[in-house]
């Protein structure tokens, strides 16, 4: 009688460049690697990102790839605080995550997963580090940081912050944005600055982008414009109809695909 091959599950701390201690879940499938994979989560989340990134990591080993995902600074079990987040930090994050699988899991491709605030950020890594990503993909991703931060938000004005919102900010150094998720001055100040949308056209790895990937305030428009910026091969998935109250499935099987594709 054959027995059932399982993935191991280790919880780990992953260090950042600037010493922060991040909690991370590493899942190893049971033979040799294949693939390796960076999960980043959305704002306000953490490392299980609802639930889904369990599911994504055990499938992923089922078909020989390693998975790393770790709680943001601020969220979770990781060390910081939501307010210090900065899009260069998050960047950073990526870094420190990449090589750490890049230690642990050598002579493997890396692909890197990001939902919501970190699809941005992640798509201006793909963009700059290209041979660190051999493959990516964006749930929902948040690209327009301005939009979302600012533009969209009634406490700013023309590009300023309103006086009682000011003050906020300078009493409490952060200022919520949802019951799980803040924001402070080095992010509210960077997002006038940093637009990922303007190197979309310079990511070279294959890039799957699916919107619908559960609740989530990008409007789809958003992801349409992302994918027609793309000149790497890519694929825009929409989940619609039934299949947004039942999105875990079919956005598990597209992802873990297009991830272990071989070309």
């Amino acid at each position: 009688m054959s027995l059932r091959t399982v993935e191991t599950q280790r919880h780990i701390t992953v260090r950042a460049h600037d010493g922060l201690r991040l909690a991370a879940t590493l899942v190893t499938p049971a033979t040799t690697a294949r693939r390796a994979v960076l999960m980043l989560h959305g704002e306000g989340a953490t490392r299980e990102q609802d639930g889904f990134y369990p599911r994504l990591a055990s499938d992923l080993a089922g078909r020989g790839a390693t998975s790393l995902r770790l709680d943001l600074p601020g969220h979770g079990e990781s060390e910081g605080r939501q307010e210090e987040l900065s899009l260069s930090g998050l960047l950073n994050i990526i870094g420190a995550g990449l090589a750490h699988l890049r230690e642990n899991v050598p002579d493997t491709s890396v692909a890197l997963v990001a939902t919501g605030l970190t699809g941005g950020v992640a798509a201006g890594y793909a963009a700059r580090k290209g041979p660190e990503v051999d493959r990516l993909v964006l749930l929902n991703p948040l690209i327009d940081y301005k939009e979302h931060f600012v533009d969209a938000q009634p406490a700013w004005t023309g590009d300023f912050l309103d006086e009682p919102a000011a003050r906020t900010l300078s009493a409490d150094g952060r200022l919520a944005l949802s019951p799980t998720f803040a924001v402070g001055r080095a992010m509210l100040n960077e997002v006038f600055w940093l637009q990922p949308r303007g190197v979309l056209g310079m990511i070279a790895a294959p890039t799957l982008i699916v919107h619908g990937a559960g609740p989530t305030d990008v409007p789809v428009e958003s992801s349409r414009a992302a994918a027609d910026a793309l000149t790497c091969s890519h694929r825009l998935v929409e989940i619609t109809g039934p299949q947004r109250d039942y999105w875990q499935a079919p956005v598990i099987r597209v992802a873990t695909d297009w991830i272990i594709a071989d070309n």
